[in-house]
């Protein structure tokens, strides 16, 4: 638990939590109720424990989940007349597609939690445009225990593997010591130049503090240089290796996490490490120097004057009072801002990517309206931002300015009175308070964005604490395996959501070295989702599932994958040349394989009539190449890797008759295990075994073996 999330008024708190998942706004909404009570999870356990489809929840999953956190739930559907008698917090169904909080409702409007945007203050007549009349009533069963289960994110587990970080920051702060003694010198040379120099009309000793101080103010420059550039190579550093292990981390989760994700939310998480990043460096330097700077400055103000430093000193407190007090307003904002930018984001990846269909479909002018409506979210939360910290700004000065005035007028008041407070002092003081209210109002500011950190961190979180697959560094993975192609499915089941329906129940299945096997089934039916558990890329819900009779685990998945050839339904190919794409970026890539395994997915003719040949670029995601070439070339790269398990599913869907027959005939000689998902005859025809995918079940059908004439016939080929 984090010191923000201590609440020492004793009364409960509703927090805000935002959904991370494209769908996951009951799960959002169930963590902050179950805070409110006391049962502190965190929302990637909750993920974890209960696993939500792309498709959202629904009330009953909402209701079924709640039950399995001691949570008494109870639909309502109510009007809005009789929704301030619903006990509170309680969950809102929204615009028929999404779920939000109700904090509370009074005469004047409601307070929502709405875990997309944020808390949301509305009034009646919107919140009647919005809720849809269902309620759902939380409240804590009678087994209901407070618990504290949250995974925090600290600063320290970004960057406590990084190398070189120490010494660059010993570095700087040695320059910034040095720096700010250089600071503090330089204002005593009015004092000694009005009250001495001038006082004593001694022309050697103002030259003499003409070329010392000015000497000064050079080495001040080029330290002040110089720890600037330190900074920069620390930034560099820094933000190199803290987005390499993000990145890093992020290569290793499972393929569902990126399913649940629009792209551009997960780049825009990933650039929250700049904002640390900066923090970590300029800003944690920065406050510290400007701490110890602002502790000397002020006892050197009362020194020369403790009336004159108490004013100084108010005005400060003042200032700090007015920062934190913008504190709450400019996160909230920041956050809509980071978010408004990551769906515009995502929605103009979606367009570019989906060009052609737009071009087909005519449908410019509805994509660039939802493009500006986006884009205006960014803008409209991007002018909030800049106001609360105009207003911030303005507020702040107006104290210093107010604050200076006072100085000069006191001050001034003391030289005449003449108690000791001479023109050269109140001068030097002016400076020493310059000093002070530069370094104290940026310390203020720096511990402001601190602050706004844990939102960076809240936005990290969802990469940092998601579970990895097995690490490319673990012993199996990067040990040979001896892969025979046998697979072994036990009672296995497997559901998208902890509250849908099972797609594959009580699925078994044996699958021996060598099997040509074709499984087939209608459209929708989980032959994909099959696939996807044959490869390890999704975890049964039970049921075991064996490798050459060992039990798989996420070490033995990715082995096992390295061995096993597959062209998927939404397999892409990556911006380069269709030989790397063949070898998939093989650093030692075999060109004799590579024009191999193009000869046998039928696909040698197209490239060689190409001018670049095997060097021609595929484009974005291989947008250069008609469909069916953009198979062959998936299907060269699978047999490039001289698979012992080949693995299809619909892996022939864009060729023609002819080159899929030939395929075909060219799969059913490879000695190796098949394994085919097809709707064409031609893969099933030719299969060993089939099984077909109904209604959550898998059953073996008989094959009748054919006779080449009578399989010639049924696919079509005449004589």
């Amino acid at each position: 638990m984090s010191i923000a999330d201590l609440n020492f008024s004793g009364r409960r708190r509703l927090p805000e939590i935002r959904a991370a998942e494209a769908a996951e706004c009951g799960l959002a909404c169930l963590a902050m109720i179950g805070r409110y009570y006391g049962h502190q999870v965190d929302l990637n356990g909750l993920r974890q424990q209960f696993p939500q489809s792309i498709g959202g929840a629904t009330l009953r999953g909402l209701m079924q989940l709640a039950q399995q956190l001691s949570l008494a739930a109870r639909p309502l559907r109510v009007g809005l007349n009789a929704l301030p008698r619903v006990r509170t917090p309680a969950i809102l169904h929204w615009d028929l597609n999404h779920f939000v909080v109700l904090k509370k409702i009074g005469r004047r409007g409601a307070v929502i939690h709405d875990p997309v945007r944020g808390i949301r203050h509305m009034p009646i007549a919107e919140l009647s445009d919005h809720f849809t009349g269902v309620v759902l009533e939380l409240s804590p069963a009678a087994d209901f225990q407070k618990l504290e289960a949250r995974l925090p994110v600290k600063l320290t587990s970004l960057w406590t593997r990084s190398q070189g970080i120490a010494p660059a920051i010993m570095q700087v702060l040695a320059v910034s010591l040095v720096f700010q003694i250089a600071t503090f010198a330089i204002p005593f040379h009015v004092q000694l130049v009005v009250d001495e120099a001038i006082g004593r009309a001694d022309r050697n000793l103002l030259t003499v503090l003409a070329l010392g101080f000015g000497a000064l103010t050079v080495l001040h420059a080029a330290l002040e240089a110089l720890r600037d550039w330190i900074l920069r190579l620390l930034g560099s550093m820094m933000s190199f290796q803290i987005v390499g292990n993000i990145v890093r981390h992020l290569l290793r989760l499972p393929v569902p996490y990126f399913e649940k994700r629009h792209v551009g939310d997960i780049i825009s998480r990933i650039e929250s490490t700049n904002a640390i990043q900066d923090a970590l460096t300029r800003g944690m330097l920065s406050a510290l120097v400007d701490g110890a700077m602002a502790v000397i400055a002020a006892f050197i103000l009362f020194l020369y004057s403790p009336l004159l430093a108490t004013v100084v000193i108010t005005a400060l407190l003042i200032v700090l009072v007015l920062g934190f007090s913008f504190y709450p307003a400019t996160r909230a904002a920041t956050e809509e801002n980071i978010i408004a930018l990551a769906t515009e984001r995502s929605n103009l990846i979606e367009t570019v990517r989906a060009m052609p269909t737009i071009k087909i479909m005519g449908g410019e002018i509805e994509r660039e309206g939802k493009w500006r409506n986006r884009y205006a979210g960014v803008i409209n939360s991007s002018v909030q931002v800049g106001k609360l910290e105009l207003s911030l700004a303005f507020l702040q000065k107006s104290v210093i300015g107010i604050q200076t005035i006072l100085v000069v007028y006191l001050g001034a008041r003391m030289v005449l009175n003449a108690d000791g407070f001479s023109v050269g002092m109140l001068m030097a003081f002016l400076s020493f308070r310059q000093t002070f209210s530069d370094r104290a109002l940026s310390l203020v500011n720096e511990v402001i964005k601190f602050r706004l950190l844990r939102l960076h961190l809240g936005r990290l979180a969802d990469i940092i604490t998601a579970e990895a697959d097995a690490s490319p560094a673990s012993p199996l993975a990067n040990r040979p395996l001896e892969v025979r192609g046998g697979i072994e499915i036990d009672r296995m089941a497997f559901r998208y959501g902890a509250t849908l329906p099972l797609v594959l129940e009580d699925v078994s299945m044996q699958i021996a070295p060598g099997d040509f096997v074709a499984i087939t089934g209608q459209s929708g039916g989980g032959k994909t989702t099959l696939a996807k558990l044959l490869l390890g890329l999704n975890q049964p819900e039970s049921g075991e599932i064996r490798l050459d009779g060992r039990l798989a685990n996420p070490d033995l998945w990715r082995a096992w994958r390295a061995k096993v050839g597959v062209v998927a339904q939404d397999d892409q190919l990556l911006s380069g040349t269709i030989a790397d794409n063949i070898a998939f970026f093989d650093p030692d890539m075999d060109m004799a394989r590579v024009t191999e395994a193009a000869l046998a997915a039928r696909i040698d003719d197209d490239i060689l009539r190409m001018p670049m040949q095997y060097l021609t670029l595929v484009g974005d995601m291989g947008s250069t190449l008609s469909g069916g070439q953009r198979q062959r070339v998936l299907l060269a790269r699978a047999l490039y890797r001289q698979p012992q398990l080949l693995l299809l599913d619909e892996g022939t869907a864009n060729l023609d008759e002819e080159t899929e027959r030939e395929i075909a005939d060219l799969i059913a000689a490879l000695p190796v295990t098949r394994i085919v998902i097809a709707h064409r005859p031609a893969l099933v025809q030719r299969a060993t075994r089939h099984f077909r995918v109904a209604d959550g079940a898998v059953t073996e059908i008989p094959v009748l073996r054919r006779n080449p004439g009578a399989m010639a016939m049924s696919e079509g080929r005449g004589r």
